[in-house]
């Protein structure tokens, strides 16, 4: 994975000649003499990972070049000193865009990696490197893992849907809008892996220890990336061929008790539940959850701990379901019994900047990864050519062979060719609106989305600054993702196959309301189309 920086940035003459300064030509400084004026303003094209900074804490951010007139502060100076100095990878910085004005200083246009900063700053006097109010930034620092880990297979220790149970392309917020490779880890919660990379974020320093795993099994290498090593636990001993393996674990990853669930005459490599194709979920009955539940609770007696919920909740019953007999090994976390454990759910709320009259939005939490949608397909047959026209949700198309779901895309291609009235751009446009607009109302729910106010108890009020603290704190509550939507798109150069794209959309937070301990409150995020 290429993470260092290139100390230069190259802008080709040909593309300074062909952009407009309009966007940027009008402004204010603060001084009512004169005012600059923009004589180049282009998007830079060079390798994205060349364009990661960090601010200097020398200059303010603006909406526009700040010797323009009508430039205003959108970051001071001193918010800018503490990105500078933040240890937490949000305050990344990518650079996408310069300018130039006619008194030759130089400005970037930037934006932070969770998107709550973006501005222009001053750059210097000059376009072949980055200087002034930014500098270029190493965001990840590989190393080289003290003990051999191709020696040790591990198994993800919380197979779930939040941001520490699942990989990722690059670790979290040391690429701009990196994504996440699945986005839950519930089935695959009997992989194995091995390491083959291994570093820290720079920011958060040496004790934020990421690794790269590759799945020990060509089934499972969907879910190859990047996790923490804290999420990782190596393989336990074999138990017995026809029990489950359930392991509680408190807050710091300690195993407090070991729980083997038994089924009489299970067959080792079988499945505790059950995996449905339509939704894309594993399933577990009730009875057998009651019985492991009950199981559980023994193991605990006396221990003093308990689990946090009266119930098992939804991940932890499909991570049982997906549990293979003999291998399948399962984490369930335990809370103290001497400890306060109250707390206010937190239910997000999302509004579309680029448009705000559309308002805000209650999202929807969802378990499985995809979309929870679908739409009228050309052809809902994957299994012979021609239009049979039906309904498709998304994750019934996401579960097809990829035979199977060319076959879709051929019919969508030829009716999209010899029907263009019924099946052209209009229907397309149609079709991928409805996945995205679903997408737009949901969130890949975390393990949780809780707010705990230290030791108060239940019925204390908190406000709504105490609550943004807690949120800022924690990665997986301050970006939430929604589930991936399928976009069907004709190629760029007019032939051939209509082709599908996955796409996720993610929600930052930004403000949150008073509350008290005991009752849900509201966080409020914020997207990009």
């Amino acid at each position: 994975m290429k993470m260092s920086l290139k100390k230069s940035l190259f802008i080709s003459m040909a593309a300074l000649g062909l952009v407009s300064a309009a966007g940027v030509a009008t402004g204010q400084t603060a001084s009512a003499k004169t005012y600059a004026k923009v004589t180049m303003n282009s998007v830079l094209n060079s390798d994205p990972t060349t364009r990661n900074v960090t601010m200097t804490g020398t200059n303010a951010l603006y909406n526009k070049a700040g010797t323009l007139r009508g430039a205003r502060v959108v970051a001071s100076k001193s918010t800018v000193s503490s990105l500078a100095n933040a240890n937490v990878s949000t305050a990344n910085f990518r650079v996408y865009r310069v300018a130039t004005t006619n008194r030759g200083s130089v400005y970037y246009k930037v934006v932070s990696f969770d998107q709550n900063f973006r501005g222009w700053i001053y750059g210097g006097k000059s376009t072949s490197n980055f200087a002034g109010g930014i500098a270029p930034y190493t965001t990840f620092t590989s190393t080289v893992m003290g003990v051999n880990p191709q020696l040790t297979t591990y198994k993800i220790t919380t197979p779930g849907t939040g941001d520490d149970s699942v990989t990722w392309d690059a670790p979290q917020y040391t690429q701009y809008k990196v994504g996440k490779t699945i986005t839950d880890s519930t089935p695959y919660a009997n992989a194995t892996f091995k390491i083959d990379q291994s570093g820290y974020r720079t920011r958060e320093g040496v004790n934020d220890t990421w690794v790269h795993v590759v799945s020990t099994t060509p089934a499972n290498t969907v879910a190859n990336g990047w996790i923490k090593l804290s999420s990782l636990t190596p393989v336990q001993t074999q138990q017995a061929d026809n029990a489950i393996r359930i392991n509680l674990n408190d807050q710091n990853g300690k195993t407090v008790k070991t729980v083997d669930y038994a089924v009489q005459n299970a067959t080792k490599g079988t499945t505790l539940g059950s995996y449905s194709q339509t939704s894309g979920l594993w399933t577990l009955t009730d009875a057998t959850a009651n019985d492991i539940l009950n199981q559980i609770n023994a193991g605990l007696a006396n221990t003093g701990y308990k689990l946090d919920s009266s119930q098992l909740t939804t991940v932890e019953r499909a991570a049982l379901a997906a549990a293979q007999f003999g291998t399948g090994s399962v984490n369930i976390p335990v809370v103290s019994t001497s400890v306060n454990t109250a707390y206010s759910t937190i239910t997000p709320y999302a509004t579309n900047t680029n448009n705000n009259s559309a308002g805000t939005h209650a999202l929807a939490a969802v378990n499985n990864g995809i979309v929870n949608a679908g739409g009228n397909f050309v052809d809902s047959n994957p299994n012979s050519d021609g239009n049979q026209t039906g309904y498709l949700s998304a994750s019934d198309f996401n579960n097809f062979t990829q035979a199977q779901q060319q076959t879709i895309l051929n019919a969508m291609t030829k009716a999209y060719t010899n029907d263009k009235d019924n099946y052209g751009p209009s229907y397309l446009k149609g079709l991928n609106a409805s996945f995205k607009t679903a997408a737009e109302g949901q969130y890949v729910a975390p393990s949780g989305l809780n707010f705990t106010n230290g030791s108060a108890a239940t019925g204390s009020t908190f406000t709504s600054d105490q609550l943004m603290s807690y949120v800022r704190s924690n990665p997986s509550l301050l970006t939430l993702q929604s589930p991936k939507y399928p976009e069907f798109v004709v190629p760029a150069s007019g032939g051939g196959s209509i082709q599908v794209v996955w796409n996720t959309i993610n929600y930052t937070a930004n403000s949150a309301s008073n509350g008290t301990i005991g009752q849900p409150v509201n966080v409020f995020y914020s997207f990009y189309d």
